[in-house]
């Protein structure tokens, strides 16, 4: 990446509901200095989710309320403004236009990478942002590096490091992270919610609001 260049981190997802862990990465990335900045992207129709989920509307509002006001995380509702399916190309292009004196990096887990050679145009998000891709429990190193090899074009490790990895061809630079981990998923969430449990690892705003607005099936009396 170049140092110079402001650096926006677009961490996409259902959020369905956004969880603890969601902002707990997006805060420890900006740590890291990988990025100056994380733009929440919520996708408004996934191209590989069968479920139905809580409608975008709610799924924006959960992260309005979630993410900590400031210059340095936002929630983008560009996901809104297209048809047919949220393809990761077509949202990174569009938001090339948005920002075009920026540079970007999405996030994935190690499960997104396993599968990202089969995404929709894949070899042209590589082109148009860098990867900044989170370890997976059950997901090893190893097989994290040979997803890279099958990805096109050549990437090398950059001074001999085993978390960056850069295209020869001019193209993305992907970063592994594999000292973050979190406890916390949506489908925990929801499968607590489901029970008419408080769920743990969900921010304590966000909560009233699924109340309000009867998300996830039976919830319990806020105490």
């Amino acid at each position: 990446m170049n140092k110079k260049q402001h650096r926006i981190g677009v961490f996409g997802g259902t959020f369905d509901p956004v969880h603890e862990g969601h902002v707990s990465l997006a805060q420890y990335v900006l740590s890291k200095k990988l990025v100056q900045e994380i733009l929440f992207l919520p996708a408004a129709q996934p191209p590989h989710k069968e479920r139905s989920m809580a409608p975008f509307v709610h799924r924006v509002a959960m992260l309005r309320i979630a993410v900590t006001a400031g210059s340095d995380m936002s929630v983008s509702t560009l996901e809104s403004r297209r048809c047919g399916p949220s393809y990761t190309v077509d949202s990174l292009q569009a938001l090339h236009k948005e920002y075009p004196r920026s540079r970007l990096a999405f996030l994935m887990g190690a499960d997104s990478l396993l599968e990202l050679h089969q995404w929709y145009r894949y070899s042209e998000i590589l082109h148009l942002a860098d990867l900044i891709v989170v370890s997976r429990k059950g997901i090893s190193d190893r097989e994290c590096a040979g997803a890279i090899r099958r990805l096109t074009g050549y990437f090398i490790p950059v001074s001999n490091s085993t978390a960056t990895f850069r295209q020869t061809e001019g193209g993305a630079t992907i970063h592994y992270i594999a000292d973050f981990s979190s406890p916390v998923s949506s489908s925990m969430v929801r499968r607590q919610l489901q029970a008419g449990k408080r769920p743990q690892g969900l921010d304590k705003n966000v909560f009233p609001y699924i109340q309000a607005h009867h998300l996830y099936g039976p919830q319990p009396c806020a105490t």
